[in-house]
C-alpha cells in the first residue's frame, strides 16, 4: 500500500482544521471593487446622493491622495463579522493604493444595522480606533437609527474628511 507524504497529510489535516474552525473561510466571496467612491447595494440613498457624495469624496482624493470609501450593503455574509469583512474589503479592493495605505472604509450593513470604518496604516496617526469608533457612534449612528440614511452618508463625508484635514 502506497502511503502520501508526511507533508501533504499534514497540509491537508491543516486546511481541515481551519474550515472546521472559520467554515466560511472557504466560501467568501468578495465582490469587485466598487467603481465609484459611495456605492449603496441596498438602495436606501435617495435620488442623487450617492453622486454627489461621490463626486466631494473624488475631489477629496485628488486634493490629499486620501481615498474614502462608502460601501452600503443590505446584508453581510453570515457568519463573519462586520469588522473582519470591512477589512477583507479593504485589503482585496486596495483602497488607498499609491503605496502609503491611506484610505478609509465606512461600510454599513442595513439588514444587521452595523457599521465599520476600516482605517489604512497610512492613516492611522488621524483616523485611530478611538476616532473612527467615535465618529461613528456619534455621527453617523443616529442618523442610521433614525432611518436617515442620506444624513449618515453626509455625516460620514463631513467627519471623516474633517478628521483627515486637520
Amino acid at each position: 500500500m502506497n502511503n502520501p507524504p508526511l507533508k501533504t497529510v499534514l497540509l491537508f489535516l491543516l486546511f481541515s482544521l481551519v474550515l472546521l474552525t472559520n467554515p466560511q473561510a472557504a466560501t467568501i466571496l468578495l465582490p469587485a471593487a466598487p467603481s465609484k467612491y459611495v456605492t449603496d447595494n441596498a438602495s436606501v440613498l435617495k435620488g442623487d446622493t450617492a453622486e454627489r457624495l461621490s463626486e466631494q469624496l473624488a475631489d477629496f482624493d485628488h486634493r490629499t491622495a486620501d481615498e474614502l470609501i462608502i460601501m452600503i450593503n443590505p446584508n453581510l455574509p453570515n457568519g463573519v463579522s462586520i469588522g473582519d469583512y470591512a477589512g477583507q474589503l479593504y485589503n482585496a479592493w486596495k483602497i488607498g493604493k499609491r503605496g502609503r495605505d491611506t484610505g478609509a472604509l465606512l461600510l454599513i450593513s442595513t439588514h444587521e444595522r452595523q457599521g465599520w470604518i476600516y482605517s489604512g496604516r497610512g492613516l492611522s496617526a488621524k483616523l485611530t480606533d478611538s476616532v473612527c469608533r467615535r465618529i461613528f457612534t456619534e455621527t453617523i449612528a443616529p442618523h442610521l437609527d433614525a432611518g436617515d440614511y442620506d444624513g449618515a452618508a453626509k455625516a460620514a463625508v463631513n467627519a471623516l474628511t474633517a478628521a483627515l484635514s486637520r
